[in-house]
């Protein structure tokens, strides 16, 4: 009986002396980690794993091609510009014998003054993205504009002509002076830089999209 509770005793003081071991490593092990700048945290939601941050450490969001094309998908509809122009045309019509002699008393004239619209934009699946996440650089190549729209202001339209009885004004030839208006406004747009301005545009609106990603934004065009 004595040697049964002899050897009870021998195994609490056994449990007892690993217990204090456990715990005085566990203590040496923190207080190392905190002078040694570590910081050791749990999780509650999973209590058996840990979390362990190095000096100097510092987490960074990794962003894929993929993600910026998500971000700049909704951007189309406002990727289009519009400049408005201002022309004036005239035209005169005569006609002629054998295709060589005027026939006297056979013009007419149409003059036309009006304002125009002309739209470009931009196909944003041809936008090229390429991604340094080293230096946190987000490198974007704008595609060529193409013209969208190119139409008259009606109400802008101001029409005077000198009809002929033995030439009367024909539909056609509206149509084709509209149709000339209209590649002398696309000529005007150009020329006030409607293209450049486009792409102005589309930078900024890209920019914004993008506001959100600690990125730098670098366009190569």
């Amino acid at each position: 009986m004595e040697k049964k509770n002899e050897k009870s005793w021998l195994v609490i003081v056994r449990i007892l002396l690993t217990i204090t071991v456990l715990m005085v490593a566990f203590a040496a092990g923190f207080l190392y980690c905190k002078n040694k700048g570590f910081v050791v945290t749990m999780s509650s939601a999973q209590g058996n794993e840990y979390d362990l941050t190095l000096p100097k450490e510092t987490e960074r969001r990794i962003i894929t091609v993929d993600e910026i094309k998500v971000l700049l998908a909704d951007i189309g509809e406002f990727s289009t510009y519009s400049g408005i122009y201002s022309t004036t045309k005239e035209a005169d019509y005569t006609r002629f014998l054998l295709d060589k002699v005027p026939i006297p008393g056979t013009t007419n004239v149409i003059h036309i003054e009006c304002q125009g619209i002309v739209k470009v934009g931009y196909n944003i699946n041809e936008i090229g993205i390429r991604i340094n996440n080293d230096s946190h650089v987000i490198y974007i190549s704008v595609p060529n504009a193409t013209v969208l729209d190119n139409y008259l202001i009606w109400d802008t339209v101001n029409v005077s002509e000198k009809n002929n009885i033995l030439n009367p004004i024909d539909f056609t030839q509206y149509q084709e002076l509209i149709d000339e208006i209209e590649e002398d406004g696309l000529r005007i747009a150009t020329e006030e830089g409607i293209y450049k301005k486009a792409k102005d545009n589309l930078k900024q609106l890209i920019t914004g999209f993008l506001m959100g990603i600690e990125y730098e934004i670098d366009f190569l065009n």
